[in-house]
């Protein structure tokens, strides 16, 4: 079941974007330094390399998960922007992904998704369902984003998919924009509404840390 949502959602992505110019695939993703051509270039690597081949990567990056995943990048990126996306194409229906829970896969395939599509307005059309499970998961754990941490003491309401998640004050939305929120990027103005979304969106960007982790800093 997951990997068939997960081959949906990169097979979406695919032809969602299949029809950008080389000049739209150079703009700015929604977060950090990479372009669209790049993050699609992220994901293939994702959709090719076997959870062996992704340990050797991170063990000859000496655990320097950047290093590691600029690496990834580099060596998928075609001569245009074309060439990149071919090869993402090819690997779409590939039954790999990095070391880690299923669920996480395709929470990857929908946030970088996101971070190719909103740049360019392009409209999501995930299906309610399958970002609200993403987002149920996401919510109740920090595996490589802080996205537990940033749903404390919140109640998470996605009014597209009957779903309510935690307690405290409320945030509500469609549940893939509550699910990028969670994830620390960026929305758009009006997505999230209630008392507690600017609590959810203030805990965003890549500097945020909960303060457990800032209390070990310390």
């Amino acid at each position: 079941m997951l990997w068939s949502l997960i081959h949906t959602e990169r097979q979406r992505l695919y032809d969602q974007t299949r029809s950008l110019t080389a000049e739209q695939w150079q703009s700015p993703a929604l977060v950090g330094s990479w372009t669209l051509e790049q993050t699609i270039a992220h994901l293939a690597a994702g959709a090719e390399q076997s959870i062996a081949a992704w340990l050797r990567s991170v063990i000859a990056a000496r655990f320097d998960f950047e290093l590691h995943k600029e690496r990834g990048v580099v060596t998928r990126l075609g001569a245009s922007p074309a060439e990149t996306l071919a090869r993402y194409e090819r690997a779409i229906r590939n039954r790999r992904r990095a070391a880690g829970p299923l669920m996480a896969g395709l929470g990857e395939v929908l946030i970088h998704g996101e971070e190719i599509r909103r740049p360019v307005g392009i409209p999501d059309e995930v299906p309610a369902q399958t970002a609200a499970a993403t987002l149920q998961w996401f919510a109740r754990h920090d595996f490589t984003e802080y996205s537990r941490s940033r749903a404390q003491g919140l109640r998470l309401i996605a009014d597209d998919a009957a779903t309510e998640i935690g307690e405290g004050a409320q945030v509500r939305g469609r549940a893939l924009p509550l699910l990028v929120a969670l994830s620390g990027r960026p929305v758009l103005p009006g997505e999230l509404q209630g008392p507690g979304a600017a609590v959810l969106i203030d805990r965003g960007g890549a500097d945020w840390k909960p303060q457990r982790d800032r209390a070990r800093r310390l």
